[in-house]
């Protein structure tokens, strides 16, 4: 219960931190630089507050915003490579399919020259060449893409799992900071009750004194 009381003046002092937290949400996305930052400064205050004032509900709930923002920049970090992944893999396919074409167009040079047409079974090799080329280079494609595409479901899926474990776990830290609020009150008020009895008592106790003494 102290440890409570002595945690409710650091609970009001951070408010102004959750009031520009949840202004920037409305704004900003969460792996943007200023909510990272404020995030961790808002974890790690809660981690030494914590400390400091033997509460380890106030050290865990910085522990698990620093860990929840840290997971969310891996996560957007994956979703980034995945990106240029597909890029890579877009511009691979894009130059296999120049190099089929200029081979093609090769070919059909060679072809108007008289050379391919003075031999069938070479025309036929050059022709079975070229399809061999254009199915190696729909092949890679289809290949690169779906590669691309599984890395690109893995990042999201690892991304959703993120960000429910921290919702559920911001959820859980709101409503801890609630109940600690409230327990604080009701401690501010039995305590002012108690006072209340006890000069009650006194006052009672000096009245019949002086009773006594006028007996």
């Amino acid at each position: 219960m102290i440890s409570t009381l002595i945690a409710a003046p650091y609970t009001l002092a951070r408010l102004p931190l959750l009031i520009v937290d949840r202004r920037l949400s409305d704004k900003l996305p969460e792996t943007s630089a200023p909510r990272v930052t404020l995030d961790r400064v808002i974890g790690s205050a809660d981690k030494v507050a914590g400390a400091l004032l033997g509460n380890p509900g106030i050290a865990r709930r910085g522990a698990d915003r620093i860990e929840r923002t840290d997971k969310l920049v891996a996560a957007a970090k994956l979703e980034h490579e995945a990106a240029a992944r597909r890029e890579q893999a877009r511009q691979t396919a894009a130059s296999g399919r120049e190099t089929a074409a200029q081979k093609r167009e090769a070919a059909a040079d060679r072809a108007a020259s008289g050379r391919a047409e003075a031999d069938a079974p070479e025309a036929r090799r050059k022709q079975q060449a070229k399809a061999k080329a254009s199915q190696a280079a729909a092949t890679k494609k289809a290949a690169a893409d779906k590669r691309a595409a599984s890395r690109a479901a893995t990042v999201k899926k690892r991304k959703q799992n993120v960000e429910s474990a921290a919702n559920a776990k911001k959820k859980a830290a709101q409503r801890e900071a609630k109940t600690e609020l409230d327990d604080a009150k009701k401690s501010k008020q039995s305590a002012a009750e108690a006072r209340a009895d006890a000069k009650q008592l006194s006052d009672l106790a000096e009245a019949k004194k002086q009773e006594r003494k006028q007996d």
